[in-house]
């Protein structure tokens, strides 16, 4: 399992070279199933609360 919150077509940005990535996609995806989730992760949406409730404790 490979998990990334970056869309293929940005996975050049993380590994410095476009081809790379290219080559590293083809060979993940050509028996694989591709799942995409869209959404707020857990982690996301904790932090936000997180944050809005400091808020309103720093604000009384």
């Amino acid at each position: 399992m490979v998990t990334s919150n970056l869309p293929f077509g940005r996975w050049g940005e993380t590994f410095s070279d476009d081809v790379v990535a290219a080559a590293m996609i083809d060979r993940l995806v050509h028996h694989a199933e591709v799942l995409t989730l869209t959404g707020d992760s857990y982690r996301t949406r904790q932090r936000r609360d997180l944050l809005a409730k400091d808020n309103r404790v720093t604000s009384n």
